[in-house]
């Protein structure tokens, strides 16, 4: 890439400088910061509208009563089965059937406290089905 081809859009870094290969004048690689590449922001912004209809998806499943709001927070947090397992330490198993909602509700108050700090929600929030924002945004909806 030359470096009068460097992007002067924000793309997806919000504006966060990058390090790339350009070529100079005399034809010599050399670092150049930059804005990102467009390639790289297209598909990270592909990425991000999935994430957001898995998100959307999930909310639909809590609601109609598929899923236990586990499986929302797991979503929104982006994780899988087994993460969440190994973030509270327990089987997969055990996790998978947490997802059951008749199962989620007889959950014991351990159980319960171990998904709760993990989301940095509160117990009976997770019994009541609230859905909060992501662990890395609640600082931004706290106020």
């Amino acid at each position: 890439m030359k470096q009068q081809d460097q992007l002067s859009d924000k793309g997806i870094t919000d504006g966060v400088k990058t390090v790339s290969y350009s070529v100079n004048t005399h034809g010599e690689y050399e670092l150049v910061p930059g804005l990102g590449w467009q390639p790289v922001n297209i598909v990270n912004r592909q990425a991000w509208q999935e994430i957001e209809k898995n998100i959307a998806s999930s909310m639909e499943k809590v609601a109609s009563g598929k899923v236990s709001c586990l499986h929302y927070y797991m979503t929104v947090n982006q994780m899988d089965i087994g993460l969440l397992a190994k973030y509270t330490d327990q089987s997969r198993l055990r996790v998978r059937l947490h997802l059951i909602p008749s199962i989620f509700r007889r959950l014991h108050a351990d159980t319960l406290k171990k998904y709760a700090e993990l989301f940095k929600v509160t117990p009976q929030e997770l019994t009541s089905g609230k859905l909060n924002a992501p662990i890395d945004k609640q600082d931004q909806y706290a106020e």
